[in-house]
């Protein structure tokens, strides 16, 4: 609703798939399947954008050999439900390892006639990636008992994780798979963005949240470039290289790396976390994970806006 009321109620057309693109040296045409009339669709501009997420007709297009998704052997399952506040009624929980762990989080306040808030809840197993996984299945609902027996004895005083999920209505199961990250992002007036250009195992609020940053650069350098392909050039020239990067450290389990370091030096077994990790190696460990990733927080509020407060984009061709 916000897009349409400032770009216009035409803005959004819904129901529509890329298929292919064609440039000249003034324009592209790209064609879209309309999933709601059983037709194809041809649409000519400056730019494209193209946000078409993990399965990219794009990003297909222009790397033809590239193959599907790589998957590592990790599997999320996810969903929310009502619960009793955890710990200060605001805490991020990590607990497990590097196969086997358990993330909650709140999402929502304390219902002040219930004593409930809705809160979110990350289950993951590692397996053996040389067996393969149902691409069919990704992002579906599943039965919780595919995975919660693993989790049957995750009951603490703080926090009884079989029934946090028993009371989950929906499970939803996303493989963990990324790609190799891409030589470019751009071809001449085609850009991708989001999942498109850097799909990556979605750790340290990562995923979503770098399509976020993408969408602020780009709109940036539109703002300065018009709708050129400088405009894309200078895009793909703030944000490549150091997400690429991320890509790969992502792999490497990102910020929840640290579990393992734990793991190795305790088995997990501790009276007091500190006796084993001091808290100063956690903390550094975690800023330099935020300063790769850009979500060092003093460094994010110092920084200038990326996209000026009242800026309007200018057509170029």
């Amino acid at each position: 609703d916000a897009v349409r009321e400032r770009c216009g109620s035409d803005s959004v057309i819904e129901a529509h798939r890329l298929l292919t693109y064609e440039q000249t040296a003034d324009s592209v045409t790209a064609t879209f399947e309309d999933r709601g009339a059983d037709r194809t669709v041809t649409v000519e501009g400056p730019l494209l954008v193209a946000a078409d997420g993990l399965h990219s007709a794009a990003r297909r297009q222009r790397f033809p050999d590239e193959g599907p998704p790589l998957w590592g052997g990790a599997v999320l399952w996810r969903g929310t439900a009502l619960g009793r506040p955890i710990r200060t009624g605001a805490s991020f929980t990590l607990v497990g390892n590097l196969e086997q762990r358990f993330v909650h989080y709140p999402i929502g306040p304390v219902d002040p006639a219930t004593g409930l808030q809705r809160q979110n809840f990350i289950a993951e197993l590692t397996f053996d990636p040389a067996q393969g996984w149902d691409a069919a299945s990704w992002n579906q609902t599943v039965d919780p008992e595919i995975f919660l027996p693993a989790f049957a004895d995750w009951d603490f005083d703080w926090l009884d994780i079989p029934a946090l999920v028993g009371r989950a209505k929906q499970v939803w199961e996303y493989p963990m798979v990324d790609r190799d990250p891409a030589p470019t992002w751009v071809d001449s007036r085609v850009a991708l963005l989001g999942d498109a250009a850097h799909v990556m195992y979605p750790v340290g609020s990562n995923g979503a949240s770098q399509a976020i940053v993408d969408a602020r650069v780009l709109g940036a350098s539109l703002v300065e470039h018009g709708l050129t392909p400088d405009a894309l050039a200078a895009y793909q020239d703030r944000l490549h290289e150091d997400i690429s990067a991320l890509v790969l450290r992502n792999r490497e389990a990102g910020p929840v790396a640290i579990l393992g370091t734990v793991d190795e030096r305790c088995g997990g077994v501790f009276e007091d976390i500190d006796d084993v990790i001091p808290r100063a190696e956690v903390e550094s460990f975690m800023a330099r994970y935020k300063a790769a990733a850009g979500f060092a927080i003093e460094t994010l509020n110092a920084a200038p806006r990326t996209l000026p407060e009242g800026a309007t984009l200018t057509p170029r061709s």
